[in-house]
This record gives C-alpha cells, structure tokens and sequence, in this order.
C-alpha cells in the first residue's frame, strides 16, 4: 500500500493512493451466477400460519446449503436451513425451516429487536442493482423486523410495512410462513431477476449463516453480495396501492409556566403507490408522541452530536436525502426539520415526499414540509429535491435544499437558506473499493459570499484488512439550514459566544481482522486510526491517534483495550468545570480505555468500561456499567450507570459528571408491549420518565398510552441542586392503517 503524508505548517493529513487498489483487492465469486433460484407461482392457496401444511408448498422447489458467517467463514452451515418461495396475484411468500435441537433464545418480544433473538430474514433487492435493500425478518416466536439498506447510510431498522409472518417450534425445529405483499415492494415492470439473500441467527451457538459465500469483511444486508430470485414471470406492478393512517390523541398537559389543560388532535399519514417503484408520503398536522424518546449521552467533547430520526414519515427511502456529506457534516439532517433557526420545537402542519426509482438507474426524491409559526411569529418552508443516476454500482447524485422563512418575517434574522450538492462515487461489483467525491454550496441571506465544502474520500477492503479515508475541505461560510454540521461552532467560555471557523480534517482508519478456525476466541481485530485537523489557513488544530486491539468470543463475550494519543489546539476558552475555562492553546493527552461485555445468551448480561489518563492539561477517570436482566421470552430490566471525574490543575477546577439510564420492557404478547425509560443526565440537568403502553390491534395499528414526566436540576446553595417539573403530560394516541 502506498501512503503520501503531507505536512503543513505542522498538520499531519493521511491521503492514500489510488494504486492501493490491486493491492487489497481479490477475485470475488459471481453471486448472481452461482447462487440462483427459480420461483415459480403457486399452486393453490397458501394459509400463512407456519405450519407449511398446504399442498401448496408441495410443488414449490427447496434451497439451502446455507454458508456459516460467524464465527468463522466455512461451507456446510449446520444445523441446515431449508426455504422455498412462491406467489400469487398480490404476495410473495416465503417459507423457512430452521433446524435447530439447541435451546431457542428470544430476548425480547419488541418488534425490530432482531439480531439477539433466535430468528430468519430475507434481504431483498427487486431493482437488481446491488446498492439497496429491503429485510423482512423474524424471531422464533414470530416477532417481526424489517429494515433497509442502503450503500450511503447502512441499515436502519426504524422503517416499518405491513406484511404478516407466524412461526411454529417443534422439538428439532421451528418453521417460518411469511407473506409480503407486493405493493410494498419497490420494483420495475419486466425485471425478470432480483437479488436475495437469507440471514439466520443461532444464538445459543453465536452463530449466523447466509445462503450465499457472504466473505470476511462483509454483512450480509449488503446486496453486492445477493444471489439470484430468478422469476417464470416478472411480477406486475400493482395499480392503485394506496395506505392511509389517520390518528386522533388527547391528553391532560402541565408545565412550570402554563395551567393544566385537556388537549386534542387530529391528524393523518398516507402512502400512495405512484408506480410499483415510486411512492407518495404525505402527513397533514403530524404527532410523534408515540415515537420513543432520544436517549441522551454524555458528551465531553467542545462540539454536538446528531441523534437518529426515529419518525416514520422520514424513512422510506432516506438516503436520497439524507445520503449526501460524510458523518460530520451532511447538508440534509431531517432532525433539523420540525426546529426553527433556534433549534426550539415548532409544530409540522404538512409535508409531502415523493420518492424512488424512476428506473432501474435513475433515482428520484421531492419534498415540501410547511412548520408552524414559533414564539417569534415566523414559520419555515422547506424544500428538498434529488436525483442520483447509477452506472453499475457506481453513482452520480445531485441535491437542492431551499429554507424559506413564512409569516412574520421580519422578526426572522434570516429568510432563507439553499444548498446545493453534487457527489459522485466509484463503487466496484465486489464490494472492495471505493472512491468518491462530493462538491457542495451553499447560500444564505445575509453572507457576504457563498460558502462551500468537499469531501474526498474512499474505501478498500478484503476478507482480512479494511483501508477508510474521509478528507473535509469546510468553509466557515458554510451553512447548512437543513441539515447536520458536527465542529463548525466553536464556544468561547470568556465571551459566551459561538463562533464559526473552518476546517480541513483528514480521517483515515486501518484495521485487520482474523477469525480463527478453532479456540475460544472467534476473532481477533486490530485497528488504527488517524485524525488530524487544521483550520482554513492550514494551522494545526487537532491530531488524535488511537491503537485498539479487541476479541470476540465464542460465547459472545467481548473485550477491547485501546490507547489514545491527543494534541489538540483551542482557539477559545473552554470549560470543562465551573471554575475559570481552560485558555487558548495547545494541550497534549494520552489515555487508556478498556471495555468488556459478558456473555449476552445469560440471563444477566453486563458490560464495562473503564478509561483513564491524561485530558488536555488535567486528568480524566471514566466507569461505565451497564446490566440487562432477561425473563425469556417476555421482559428486559436495564441498569446503565457513568461516572467521569475531570480535574485540571489550578484554577481550571475539576468535575464529577454522571448519568443514569434504566430501561424496563415487558411483552404481554408480541402485540402488547410496555416500554419504559428513565434518564438522569447532571450534564444536560435533566431527570426524565417516559412510559409507553402500546397494543398493536392490527398490522400496523396501533393504540398509545403515553406518560411523561421531566424534570430540570435547578442550582442552590452549596452545590445542592433541587428538582423543578417543566412537563408532565398524559397522552391516548390511536392510529389505523387502512
């Protein structure tokens, strides 16, 4: 592998170069070619029961010969998985048998919880083009998941249809029936071959196999590697699909500065099935109460952090938005939208999206959503559009976002704010390179000049090592309304002000991975990582180097001991404590971090993580605990305890910051479910309860029960703090998928 290292004016910036390629890369198997199988319609009606007792599935062709993933990549997974697929006017059905004498263990009975439980998936490519995919899977008892995939974003389980699936546990197996309607699935008429894939998961062995050779260094959601559904006749497109989800919510509401008061709403989702690939979202007045709470984290970095979307009428299809930028900087965050310019909550009068695949390589999104007027008497409009042609796996994509301030506008500092967004990427067949690269603009009222970043960056990777670079060019000009900017701010303790400076960043990683054969420990990793920082005028701002080395175990149990190795520039005073902030300057720290989980399939599963070592000029000792006591199949009872102590020589003080989670869910059924979270973070003065009855009548129907109770710490005297209620609310939520 071939490395330039540039140094300028002190800033350390890894680039690696393009001629690596041949050195990591290595043949991969045809996947489409050698794991192919033929569907062909159904004869007779199939009852979905999971029983597979219909004479049905008599005539309908078995695959298998399954491959084990973990813990080690090998032929022949045992116990076998046998599957058969077929369909009708209006689904697909799939049918598993899973053989298995070894204890079946399900964690959890909450729908998406998939990946710890006893369970199989399918993972569906129905535009045959290798870079998304849809998963529908299911837990031993029948408890659904389903998820996307895409290349931009990973694997989001908080995108949810309605399909059916039941189970059936024998004493040497259980058996899966599902039935996925084809109006929910995104496909192009005459496509006579999509890609597929299985995932099944053996707890009680910490095993996973898939049906294709799946190699090291690669999940299986990822539909590079999809064998061949190879149809008698490509499925039609279904006309006329259309989902609507109305819902009402009443509640009892108090807060520290508003009497109690009855509220009620109204409101309502749809889905519309433009095409078979291309669907209409629309929401008119939404509710998210039922939408589970952030859980907040301790952060002892100077900079904020993103929390995940977690609302429905964001999902479907996110990437086309939401796939632009790297992690630290993304011009479209649909966090943002639903917050006006001060980040304070504004109500969502409506919003349309409509989003897909025009074609088999032409990609489209188009979006409006109106927010109400805040305290300040000025809603916002915002808009999004985006298109992406493909070329293989290849791309090139494009991104125009419009902030619009409505109402009251001179109250607005600023009425708009647009972005534009070009990016391209190289992405090889066999999933082991890529390189990309992405321009984007920026205007808004009251700069004197746009503003613009780049991001450069690329991937190689084998069964063995995995090269990631990402380098960032990012003006202080730069703003993005819509979307997510992680260090742009910087906080200056002395004046209490933020000010904006640019950055350069360059962020590369190198890690290797064995899996051996035989022995207690399933693999060993080690992994490297570089970042180095400097400002728009290349001065040195940050380089921070780590060394980890981690182990995975047969049983499930992990270990990981790394090192840190900091150099960090502040340009403004910044506290860590309530004495005097530390001053500007350059501050060298090295720190060590350890960490291990027990074994997940006990009862009692426990993770721990200590660090100490130097923190700028002063020190830093940090404990994390977590517990999670499981009643199989029905209840998790979660305890989550950290403690950081920061001390800085004098006068810069020292702190104690701590926080405490606990989780308790109980399943009734599958279909009946009460999660509760309790969070006390001291940092953010925050003590919070949300409990959530829910009780899914029908597929996708749903009746909430929510209750929530926030507190804020308020100062005293001699350090004391006392508890103030800011909220408390009692909500009943109904919403029915017709």
């Amino acid at each position: 592998m071939f490395w330039i290292v540039l140094k300028s004016r002190g800033f350390t910036s890894l680039l690696f170069f393009i001629g690596a390629i041949h050195v990591l890369a290595q043949p991969m198997v045809n996947f489409k070619e050698d794991f192919q199988y033929e569907i062909k319609e159904a004869q007779g009606d199939i009852k979905v029961d999971g029983l597979l007792d219909d004479e049905a599935w008599d005539a309908t062709p078995k695959g298998g010969d399954f491959w084990q993933k973990v813990p080690y990549f090998q032929e022949g997974a045992n116990p076998r998985t046998e599957f058969m697929l077929t369909y009708d006017e209006d689904y697909l059905y799939i049918a598993a048998k899973c053989f298995q004498k070894e204890e079946i263990i399900i964690r959890s009975l909450k729908r998406d919880e998939y990946w710890d439980n006893d369970g199989i998936a399918i993972i569906l490519d129905p535009l045959n083009a290798k870079i998304n995919s849809t998963l529908f899977g299911t837990s031993a008892v029948g408890v659904q998941w389903d998820a996307v995939r895409s290349e931009t974003l990973g694997l989001s389980a908080d995108w949810s249809n309605k399909w059916f699936v039941e189970t059936h546990i024998t004493d040497s197996l259980w058996t899966a029936e599902f039935a996925i309607p084809f109006k929910i699935l995104r496909y192009n008429k005459g496509n006579p071959t999509w890609g597929m894939n299985f995932v099944r998961n053996i707890t009680a062995r910490n095993e996973y196999h898939n049906w294709t050779s799946v190699p090291e260094g690669f999940w299986p959601p990822n539909a590079a590697f999809a064998g061949a559904l190879n149809w008698d006749q490509s499925p039609e497109p279904k006309k006329g699909n259309y989902n609507i989800i109305p819902y009402a919510v009443s509640g009892l509401n108090t807060s520290v500065d508003q009497d109690p008061s009855f509220d009620y709403d109204l409101g309502l989702d749809a889905k519309v099935a433009v095409t078979s690939a291309v669907n209409l979202d629309l929401t008119v007045n939404p509710d998210f109460s039922q939408v589970e709470v952030d859980q907040l984290v301790t952060n002892l970095t100077r900079f904020n952090i993103g929390l995940p979307e977690r609302r429905n009428f964001f999902l479907e299809n996110a990437d086309v938005f939401a796939g632009f930028g790297t992690d630290g900087v993304r011009p479209f965050f649909s966090r943002r939208i639903g917050l006006d310019e001060n980040l304070r909550a504004v109500p969502i009068i409506y919003g349309a999206r409509l989003t897909g695949d025009l074609s088999p390589d032409v990609r489209i999104g188009v979006m409006n959503v109106q927010s109400g007027a805040n305290e300040d008497g000025f809603g916002q409009n915002q808009s999004a559009v985006s298109l992406k042609k493909q070329f293989g796996r290849s791309y090139i994509q494009g991104l125009f976002l419009n902030r619009e301030s409505t109402g009251n506008r001179e109250n607005s500092s600023s009425n708009y704010g647009r972005n534009l967004s070009l990016e391209g990427a190289y992405l090889s067949d066999d999933g082991q390179q890529l390189v990309y690269l992405g321009l984007h603009n920026s205007m808004k009222e009251g700069q004197d000049a746009n503003g613009y970043f780049v991001n450069l960056g690329g991937a190689l990777r084998n069964q063995t090592w995995e090269f990631n670079l990402d380098n960032v060019l990012f003006q202080k000009s730069y703003y993005a309304d819509m979307g997510f900017t992680a260090r742009i701010n910087n906080y200056d303790a002395v004046r209490d002000t933020t000010i904006r400076v640019g950055y350069q960043s360059s962020d590369a990683s190198l890690h290797w991975r064995y899996r051996p054969v035989g022995g207690v420990v399933a693999s060993h990793t080690v992994r490297f990582t570089n970042l180095s920082i400097a400002d728009e005028d290349w001065n040195f701002n940050e380089q921070s180097n780590s060394l980890s080395y981690s182990a995975s175990f047969r049983n499930t149990m992990e270990m990981q001991v790394r090192g840190n190795f900091n150099r960090q520039r502040l340009l403004f005073p910044f506290g860590f404590t309530d004495a005097e902030p530390l001053p500007a300057g350059v501050y060298q720290s090295t720190d060590v971090s350890v960490s291990i989980d027990s074994d997940e399939r006990k009862a009692l599963a426990v993770g721990v993580e200590g660090r100490i070592g130097g923190f700028y000029n002063g020190n830093i000792r940090s404990f994390r605990v977590d517990a999670n006591y499981r009643v199989q199949p029905w209840g998790n009872f979660g305890l989550g305890y950290q403690w950081n102590d920061l001390s800085f020589p004098d006068p810069y003080g020292e702190a104690r910051i701590t926080a405490l989670l606990s989780r308790v869910e109980i399943g009734f059924t599958r279909n009946l479910l009460w999660a509760n979270i309790f969070q006390f973070v001291d940092q953010s003065d925050y003590v919070g309860i949300n409990s959530r009855l829910i009780w899914r009548f029908s597929p996708m129907s749903d009746i909430f029960l929510v209750y929530v109770d926030n507190y804020d710490l308020i100062p005293g005297l001699n350090d004391s703090r006392s508890l103030t209620n800011n909220n408390r609310a009692l909500l009943f939520k109904i919403n029915y998928w017709y």
